[in-house]
């Protein structure tokens, strides 16, 4: 950014005020980027950590503020965003939206590698650990990040101007978030609670929820199942009501829910009413969009000349990361066809798309609930995990569909470079095996020839602390077994170096790693999983159906069917496991390669809910190997102990060193890294070898 660098030179020297008014006016001749972004207004401009230099990226300066978009509502671009046909539009017919927005970028633009936009979850980064880690006590905490400090600043280190731009409309007030318009109509809303038996209501002003259009609602239906797929049996309107309890009486109140008597525990309660106005939650995909657009891009109304006098890094590549819900909403992103903005641009450069499984999310349909997400973490029936799974055109022949991920992104010409990577548990519980095999489980399918993906064996979707433990977040429930904490962070960092160098320099990534038919991806009741005393392999897994939401769901985004006809399920399918119970057909990070137990992408949270299909939602257990034979043969586990697999410490840590050169050598692991990594072991080592560790 020439000119603005040339500004923020020359406040060199001047009060802190003015300074930081030099680099918001530099800044906002940055964001009069796109005709999407309108203008912005700045809240925070200062440099990050007083100024501390960050390796090769050297101070960083930290700007937080407000983005406000008006976008044109008949623009091929834009028209597929539900009900924004609907929408107020300003005196030039465009609707209008605003979005938090916080940016960490190099002081010297010469020195920024490139930019990576995190898409926020649920208002925060799920990047800390990998990207960057905080240092004790400091929290890094979107939009504000006040007093934020590093322990390790990988991303920052390389250069990487990291973006964060809010989507989601529903967040407590405080989080980085989206604000947008509202179409002027009603329709159906259901709204699910499976009951722990010591609720007194259900409140429909939290997130994913929707406030009724009024309090009387004669027409709303409430129903209880014990199965997703039952009838269920329907309760009396006489015995419940749109009503809050205070002062022992029942006060009417359209965002409230009371039921006579309590919840049963355990039950599924359906409730099926009229909403009030909903959000253009779609509106969000386009905010990511054309934030990524005018990084890139620059000024539309300035000769390209003037974009580069302004800032080189807006000519630079743009990198898009999302892990879990962010990671479906990429997948979302990229199947709406938003990789194209409204000029027909390629927005994202490379998309680091993580632990999102085949399954993308409920974020661009009339009364959108982000927030919640698929049948294995009990979202109750939402139009999540859909048709089509597979990058490329496949077919459902019992829904009569034919459809690929990426095929918007074919028609475009505006496809990018794509990295999944998986988890075990994103097979066992976010329907993994459909975006690599046929809907029947039947035949491998390819992925597109941009596309990558890399299971790494054994490691969790949530991983676990360690030292490892069987207790939730929420003390009244508990896992059956202690919770895995194996998890992919160090080889993130490879793969994001490996991401951009293809995108830069053309430079071949490494080979897809994921288990194939028939040999390594297998149905549930084929794995062979060792008979470990006291562990009981999942005797199921979540079902996912086939979801019928209406006859106009796919190509309008309203829903008229709620619940969903249910269909027959997609057969889902798993990884083989080793003698040990640790996945094949994957990466296997030093934790599996050199075992210390049993790393799986499942677990039972406690009480349980078998009714549901429900497991551990979204961890996965640790079972130790026993540490002596003797301990081994007393309780007949069948797998080696870990005085027989290593009889020294060193021996063991030897063995870690080679697994992790091994994986340097296949650019999947950087080798400023191992180090740590061999710290980690020796902790692990450390602890479960102790006497007393169970």
């Amino acid at each position: 950014m020439a000119r603005g660098a040339a500004v923020t030179k020359s406040a060199v020297g001047a009060p802190i005020w003015l300074r930081a008014a030099f680099v918001a006016y530099a800044f906002a001749l940055w964001l009069s980027a796109s005709a999407a972004v309108q203008r912005v207004e700045l809240t925070q401009v200062d440099q990050l950590q007083e100024g501390r230099s960050f390796g090769a990226g050297g101070a960083y300066q930290r700007i937080v503020g407000r983005a406000y978009f008006a976008v044109d509502p008949v623009n091929p671009a834009n028209r597929r965003i539900t009900d924004i046909a609907l929408a107020p539009r300003n005196a030039l017919g465009l609707v209008e939206f605003s979005a938090d927005f916080v940016v960490l970028r190099p002081v010297d633009p010469e020195k920024a590698r490139g930019v990576v936009i995190e898409i926020p979850n649920r208002g925060n980064t799920a990047a800390n650990g990998w990207l960057f880690t905080t240092a004790p006590g400091s929290r890094f905490q979107l939009p504000e990040l006040k007093d934020v400090s590093f322990d390790d600043a990988f991303a920052l280190e390389q250069g990487f101007t990291l973006v964060w731009i809010g989507w989601q409309f529903d967040l407590p007030t405080g989080s980085i978030g989206i604000r947008v318009p509202v179409a002027p109509v009603h329709g159906p809303v259901r709204v699910t609670l499976i009951a722990s038996g010591e609720e007194a209501g259900i409140s429909l002003s939290r997130p994913s929820r929707y406030c009724a259009a009024d309090a009387v609602q004669a027409g709303a239906v409430a129903t209880v199942r014990v199965h997703f797929d039952d009838r269920g049996r329907v309760l009396p309107r006489s015995a419940w009501s749109f009503a809050r309890e205070e002062g022992g009486r029942q006060v009417p109140d359209p965002c409230s829910i009371y039921v006579n008597g309590g919840f049963e525990r355990g039950k599924l309660y359906e409730f099926v009413y009229q909403g009030a106005e909903p959000p253009l939650a779609g509106l969000g995909l386009a905010a990511v969009r054309d934030f990524a657009s005018f990084l890139k891009y620059g000024s539309e109304s300035a000769e390209p000349s003037e974009v580069l006098r302004k800032h080189p890094q807006t000519l630079q590549r743009v990198l898009g990361y999302g892990y879990s819900q962010s990671g479906r909403f990429l997948r979302e992103f990229l199947y709406k066809g938003f990789n194209a903005d409204e000029h027909g641009r390629r927005a994202f450069d490379a998309l680091f798309v993580a632990s999102a499984g085949g399954g993308r999310g409920s974020f661009d349909h009339r009364y959108a609930m982000p927030g919640e997400a698929g049948n294995s973490v009990l979202g109750a029936l939402r139009p999540v995990d859909l048709f089509p799974f597979c990058d490329e055109l496949e077919s459902d022949p019992l829904g009569h569909l034919s459809d690929g991920l990426l095929a918007a992104e074919e028609r475009s010409n505006t496809m990018p470079k794509i990295f999944y990577t998986y988890s075990s548990t994103e097979f066992w519980a976010r329907v993994g095996s459909l975006a690599i095999t046929t809907v029947d489980g039947t035949k491998n399918l390819p992925l597109n020839a941009s596309s990558r993906l890399y299971f790494f064996a054994g490691t969790a979707h949530a991983p676990g602390p360690f030292p490892p433990t069987r207790t939730r977040r929420n003390p009244k429930a508990m896992y059956a077994y202690s919770s895995n904490f194996s998890a992919p962070w160090w080889a993130f960092r490879a793969l994001l170096l490996d991401l951009d160098d293809w995108v830069s320099e053309a430079a071949e990534p490494p080979p897809s790693v994921y288990p194939h038919l028939p040999r390594d991806l297998v149905p549930r009741n084929k794995v062979r999983f060792p008979n470990i005393p006291d562990v009981s392999f999942p005797p199921y897994l979540p079902i996912n159906w086939r979801m019928n939401y209406g006859p106009n769901f796919r190509d309008s985004g309203v829903i008229a069917l709620e619940p969903p006809k249910l269909a027959e399920p997609y057969r889902i399918l798993v990884p083989q496991v080793d003698r040990d119970g640790n996945d094949v057909g994957g990466i296997r990070l030093p934790e599996v390669a050199v075992p210390l137990g049993t790393s799986t992408g499942w677990n039972y949270e406690l009480p349980s809910l078998p009714d549901f299909q429900y497991l551990g939602g979204l961890v996965g257990s640790f079972l130790p190997f026993p540490k002596t034979r003797a301990e081994r043969e007393a309780t007949g586990d069948p797998r080696l102990s870990i005085e027989e697999r290593y009889p020294t410490r060193d021996g063991y840590l030897e063995q870690v060193r080679a697994a992790a050169e091994s994986l340097v050598a296949q650019r999947l692991l950087r080798r400023e890294d191992i180090e740590a990594l061999i710290r980690e072991s020796a902790e692990q080592w450390d602890y479960l070898t102790r006497k007393d560790a169970s």
